[in-house]
Parts: C-alpha cells; structure tokens; sequence
C-alpha cells in the first residue's frame, strides 16, 4: 500500500490550498491463492473455536469436513 496526500489546485477560489484527503490508500490488483474446501473448512473453524490452524486442519480431517464435492 502506498500512501499519499492529495491538495487541490492552487486557484484563487481554493482557499490556502488545504489537503483535501490525507494517507489516501492507491488500490492496486491482488491475486489471491484460492483455498481448497478442506482449508476453508479448517479456517472457520480454527477462528469459531480459538484454534491454532494446525489443530483445526487435523479435526476436519478426522471429521472428513470439507472433502471434495462430487
């Protein structure tokens, strides 16, 4: 992310040329990994129930939650 200001242009109805936005964040294009079902499964899980990631994939493998759809 980067941050920057923006100030309008100096004109003689602008006022004292005030930043009108201040840390204005550019948007830029992330790709994102797409999860599979079973790692999808094991992140909601691990934050519904305060788990450690690790703890919450090896229960939705026991549990066979989020196998592949058919």
């Amino acid at each position: 992310m980067h941050l920057h200001s923006e100030t309008p242009p100096l004109r003689a109805n602008a006022g004292n040329g005030v930043p009108v936005v201040s840390k204005a964040v550019a948007a830029k294009n992330y790709q994102s990994a797409a999860l599979n079902a079973t790692e999808f499964a094991a992140s909601v899980v691990a934050s519904k129930f305060h788990l450690p990631l690790s703890t919450a994939r090896v229960i939705c493998e026991l549990a066979d939650i989020g196998g592949r759809c058919a």
